[in-house]
């Protein structure tokens, strides 16, 4: 070792230089853009509109940053003018934030000034004067907060000051949230994260604002994805896991629906505050109480329910409208690849035609003079209306239907007085044929079209319009045939397009009711199966050999069927019907027994005859199952709220002859619930 250099790194104190930082670049990931043709290169120049498919936050606060960045120079450069006159770094900041509003808003000298980034008019208004920086007429925040009288968003914007970290820091929590409730909620989220960025900025000193500036510009990536179509933007983004704008077909619809459709701005804005409020999560709110002082406006308003539907979600909305489209149309509406909307956009169009042309035969049938001032000033028809008479009523009357709330129809709420005049039993009757269809349709996939009727004749019923007469023949002839052919559809199995077919003679039917009888009887379908005649001997074939036991979907179908066989003899002995909670849980049992040999078995085991309806799920321990005798199983068949199966424990024994007996009463119960004995083809 060398004595020299060991003596002169011991003496040293002089620290190794500390190397450069590695500055990277950053990349904002990918933004999905999908083309408009709205653009005016006459008005506008060269150049494009796009709407953000994915990446509206990331665009967004990104602008907000560089708004906040132009304003704290410009903050700072006329701090310096006014302490000092000016000089060169007054000078050079002022330029700075000149520069910055360039990228914002890129001025032009023969063409207009175009934002770099807009949101809808009612959601942009905060954002635009952010984003220009206008801030010269604004008003002191402590002074709008003495202002009670005036709460639109323009007056809320002249609230905001110059420098929003100063005044808004010092306000009360009370004060806030006064001057933020006339915003929207987009705005409001927007000008609470440009204070937030404001204030961040404010504790980096005038280099570090600089350095971020170029870091933003030199640094920060973004890559811009632009296909064709929203269809195809979608699939882009759901493709890579990214949850995007969120949208779904419907989202498309409304757009056409509250925008394209609607002519008033105002209407536009309150059709699609009204649609966001109905696919919010579901909720049920009770109705106010009336006022003591008003009993006689009480007693006259029975036909409120004791709750109303204020939400019911998205996808009800949704379901909805395919069942109403295809309903409209006559057609079957495909919900894969957003195809749908396309349908949709005829359904809707087709509404707007019809309705429009109402309206012109109405004003050409009125010559009085009064009448034709008021038909002129009356508007068309357009997307408002259509949200307000076909969509929301169709989804509130689709959620209560898939969810039982029975009550929530005015024609089976037994406090509403008029023209429902039904008795207990018409309504316990109803009640378990609509159970019925719910169970089928929502639990069968072969049954699913029936829901199109289903939903035509829950709005037909719940018209204002509707005579005692005609909701008398709807609910007493439409809804058991309705219910009759769903139950072939779910034992048969026919085609797709038989399904279909036979819905749409069914809806045929509603349209024409002294027709009932040969509109089915001449349908592709019907043709198809022989006529409702042999429809009924098919039910009858299918219900006596269908295996019910042997798949999940047989066993929901048992379970539906049996349900609605103990509702009959339930609404014939005047009896109740079991708590909800024990309906909704309640399965097959298979009733075991030693089969003499294996062909009996396999002939008879998964038949309905051999299948109990239960309240809850037999044990899983098939062995514990299969060595059960029949003492312990009639023991718990004697507790069950089902009249067939408490039935079922009166025997003293199970074997086949009893298996034989049960499938035959069945049988026989089943003629009698869907009156098949009625039913032939010389009275077709």
């Amino acid at each position: 070792v060398d004595p020299n250099k060991s003596a002169s790194v011991a003496n040293t104190n002089i620290k190794p230089p500390t190397p450069p930082a590695i500055i990277t670049d950053y990349e904002l990931s990918q933004i999905v853009l999908v083309p408009t043709s709205d653009w005016d290169s006459n008005l506008l120049g060269l150049g494009n509109r796009y709407d953000v498919y994915d990446g509206q936050q990331r665009l967004v606060t990104l602008n907000l940053l560089l708004a906040g960045l132009r304003d704290s120079f410009q903050c700072e450069a006329d701090e310096l003018r006014t302490k000092t006159g000016g000089g060169k770094r007054a000078v050079a900041l002022a330029a700075t934030a000149d520069e910055i509003s360039s990228m914002l808003m890129p001025t032009k000298v023969r063409k207009e000034d175009v934002m770099r980034i807009t949101l809808r008019k009612r959601d942009n208004v905060l954002l635009e004067k952010i984003l220009i920086g206008d801030c010269s007429d604004s008003t002191n925040a402590n002074d709008h907060m003495q202002d009670d009288n005036d709460n639109d968003d323009d007056d809320a914007v002249e609230a905001i000051i110059t420098s929003p970290t100063e005044a808004y820091s010092k306000l009360t929590p009370k004060q806030k949230s006064h001057l933020l409730s006339p915003l929207s909620p987009a705005n409001a989220r927007i000008f609470q994260n440009f204070v937030h960025l404001s204030n961040r900025l404010t504790l980096l000193s005038t280099r570090e604002r600089l350095r971020l500036l170029d870091y933003i510009v030199e640094r920060v990536y973004l890559l811009v994805c632009i296909p064709e179509t929203s269809r195809i933007a979608r699939n882009i983004v759901m493709s890579q896991g990214r949850k995007g704008m969120d949208n779904e077909p419907v989202d498309d619809f409304k757009g056409l629906v509250c925008f394209r459709y609607t002519l008033e701005e105002e209407d536009m804005y309150q059709t699609f505050d009204r649609w966001d409020a109905l696919a919010a999560e579901p909720r049920t709110d009770s109705d106010p109480s009336p006022d003591s002082s008003s009993k006689e406006e009480t007693e006259t308003d029975t036909s409120s329910s004791a709750t109303t539907i204020k939400s019911v979600g998205r996808d009800m909305i949704s379901s909805a409208c395919l069942l109403r489209a295809s309903a409209a149309l006559r057609a079957k509406i495909r919900s894969r690849g957003g195809d749908e909307v396309f349908d949709w956009e005829r359904w809707l169009r087709q509404e707007l035609w019809l309705q429009n042309q109402r309206l012109t035969q109405q004003q050409q049938q009125h010559n009085q003079s009064q009448q034709q001032v008021d038909s002129a000033k009356r508007q068309p028809w357009q997307g408002k209306d259509f949200f307000i008479e076909e969509i929301e009523p169709a989804s509130i009357a689709l959620y209560k239907f898939r969810t039982g709330q029975w009550d929530e129809f005015a024609f089976l709420n037994s406090k509403t007085k008029g023209k429902n005049n039904i008795t207990k039993r018409q309504r316990d009757t109803i009640v378990a044929q609509l159970n019925f269809l719910r169970d089928i349709t929502m639990g069968v996939t072969s049954a699913k079209e029936a829901e199109i009727a289903v939903l035509e004749l829950l709005l037909r019923a719940e018209d204002d319009d509707i005579s005692s007469g005609m909701l008398s023949r709807y609910l007493d002839e439409l809804l058991p045939l309705i219910e009759t052919w769903t139950l072939w559809m779910a034992l048969t199995k026919p085609s797709p397009m038989q399904r279909h077919a036979r819905v749409f003679a069914l809806l045929d039917a509603m349209d024409d009711l002294d027709s009932v009888g040969s509109s089915l009887g001449s349908s592709s379908t019907a043709a198809a199966s022989g006529g409702v005649g042999e429809m009924a001997k098919s039910l009858r074939e299918c219900m006596d050999e269908y295996e019910f036991g042997a798949t999940a979907g047989g066993k929901r179908l048992a379970v539906a069927i049996l349900k609605r066989m103990n509702a009959h003899l339930m609404v014939e002995e005047k009896k109740s019907f079991p708590d909800s909670n024990k309906a909704a849980a309640a399965s097959v049992d298979l009733i075991q027994h030693h089969w003499l040999n294996e062909e009996e078995r396999e002939e008879w085991e998964n038949r309905i005859g051999n299948l109990a309806l239960v309240s809850s799920a037999t044990p899983r321990n098939k062995k514990t199952m299969s060595n059960s005798s029949w003492e312990s199983k009639s023991k718990r068949y004697k507790k069950e709220p089902w009249l067939l199966t408490r039935h079922l424990a009166e025997l003293d024994q199970w074997d086949m002859d009893e298996v034989k007996d049960q499938q035959r009463d069945l049988l026989s119960l089943m003629n009698l619930v869907w009156s098949l004995e009625s039913i032939t083809v010389d009275n077709v």
